[in-house]
């Protein structure tokens, strides 16, 4: 509703005997929808004005937000490292608002998708629209995101893990090398995966028994050929266990099976 004066002097002249009005021009407007009428008239009459003619805008409740445009920036692609992000004030006001965004991009253009989404949020006509969160993720290769892991984290580590020739391997790879308290340097961790790692293995033992980097080391089958009997009495679980205690790191795989790394030092 809307009181609606001569001028925009008469409109100040009211506005000051009420309380909870909002002056336009020669408009007030009440904070509540319905205003008490005997102060209205009360304060006309000390302000010594024209009673207001009564508005009622329609257009605030014919309001109509053109449908949410996901297909324009929504990531589809079912390989592609990409995040859910979602309004807080949609998500708070009872609404599911979001957009999967392809994580492989740079931070900035992250961002920009983000701030995209939320000026197409259902309540943006209400309020502020500007806190956002990580509902889910996929295709991260095991890593866990927090709802506000940094952009630039997520953007690094999605094209390291895009551009891997075995995603999981270098997942695995990351998780093993990276500094548990401090941020990882995680192009610096990939760059240095060539060099560390060893191959996927049924087990520790399965490692030690077909490396040809174990044999070459110790020429386990030249030992063979001299010392059949012996060789034949190896325990290799415990061989395993002493060349896994210093000189190399195992990390399970899944489904089966582990990464096999030499030891990283940092």
């Amino acid at each position: 509703m809307q009181l609606v004066f001569n001028c925009e002097s008469e409109a100040l002249a009211v506005a000051e005997q009420l309380y909870n009005v909002q002056q336009l021009g020669k408009i007030l407007i009440p904070a509540e929808k319905t205003i008490d009428y005997q102060a209205l008239e009360l304060a006309v009459n000390l302000a010594g004005v024209t009673f207001p003619t009564f508005s009622f805008p329609i257009v605030s409740s014919l309001k109509c937000r053109l449908p949410f445009p996901r297909d324009e920036r929504e990531c589809t692609d079912e390989n592609t490292p990409k995040i859910y992000v979602a309004c807080l004030s949609a998500y708070n006001a009872g609404h599911l608002h979001g957009l999967w965004i392809d994580a492989t991009q740079e931070a900035e253009e992250i961002e920009d998708d983000i701030t995209w989404m939320l000026s197409w949020s259902p309540v943006g006509d209400d309020e502020p629209c500007e806190e956002w969160a990580i509902h889910d993720y996929e295709n991260f290769s095991g890593f866990s995101l927090g709802e506000y892991e940094s952009l630039q984290y997520i953007s690094k580590l999605a094209q390291v893990l895009d551009d891997a020739d075995d995603a999981d391997a270098m997942a695995a790879w990351l998780n093993y090398a990276k500094d548990p308290i401090h941020n990882p340097d995680i192009q610096k961790l990939a760059e240095e995966f060539s060099s560390y790692y060893c191959g996927h293995w049924e087990s520790e033992r399965d490692f030690v028994l077909k490396s040809d980097e174990i044999e070459q080391m110790y020429n386990w089958s030249e030992f063979e050929k001299k010392f059949q009997f012996w060789s034949q009495h190896i325990d290799w679980d415990s061989v395993a266990r002493e060349l896994f205690i210093q000189g190399y790191d195992s990390v399970k795989a899944s489904p089966h099976g582990v990464y096999v790394f030499r030891e990283y030092y940092g």
